[in-house]
């Protein structure tokens, strides 16, 4: 795969990851949302509340947004977040109310959706709920065995422009209040091709094209 540095490849790729999800987690039940990439500083990502984006024949989705400011994360986080929103959008399609306070509060019920169907792991922050949102070896196993790559762009909006709140078109995913927990996968790239794996443990690996031993990134 070319590596992920232009904003069309990015948004390409976030559609194919999103259905992995769906058939991965949620047995394909999930509706296509419309995937964007915009600026939210104060958020990872957001699903809207309801559909709209439309298209001219009429047909209408939800917007999942992945927050343009943080898609250099780790790929596992990125899923991550992904998960989150597609479990906001699990309990919208199935009559499940699991925030309150506009979308703001996530309650227990997103909890036992994240853990149960997402395999994430959620921590309760003091003024948004249960939305603290952390990969687990799950998601990292996931990363690995569908070959997920990182992205390598991200937009810098701290610098000449006016900062949003948190967004109220849908369910954010506010950003950890603390410095994020140490990630258990192991980043390695072949030193002449520069492909990269991911791994959750040592590894003595070898480039097939290159013939070249994998190195600790």
């Amino acid at each position: 795969m070319k590596e992920l540095t232009s904003y069309n490849r990015v948004t390409q790729y976030l559609n194919k990851v999103f259905k992995l999800i769906n058939e991965e987690y949620f047995n394909n039940e999930l509706e296509t949302p419309t995937i964007t990439i915009q600026s939210s500083v104060g958020t990872y990502g957001h699903i809207s509340v309801s559909k709209v984006w439309k298209t001219e024949s009429g047909k209408a989705s939800y917007e999942l947004n992945v927050s343009a400011d943080y898609l250099s994360r780790p790929i596992e986080n990125i899923v991550a977040t992904l998960i989150h929103e597609s479990c906001h959008l699990f309990a919208m399609m199935n009559g499940i109310k699991d925030t309150s306070n506009q979308g703001i509060y996530h309650n227990k019920r997103f909890k036992e959706i994240a853990e149960n169907k997402g395999h994430l792991q959620i921590d309760k922050h003091s003024k948004y709920g249960w939305t603290i949102t952390s990969p687990t070896e799950e998601t990292i196993d996931f990363c690995i065995r569908n070959d997920l790559q990182e992205i390598l762009i991200s937009r810098n909006s701290f610098s000449g422009f006016l900062a949003p709140g948190t967004p109220k078109a849908g369910n954010p995913t506010p950003i950890k209040p603390t410095a994020p927990k140490k990630t258990s996968s192991i980043k390695w790239v072949c030193p002449h091709c520069g492909a990269i794996v991911r791994s959750t443990k040592v590894l003595n690996i070898v480039c097939g094209d290159c013939n070249e031993k994998f190195i600790q990134a």
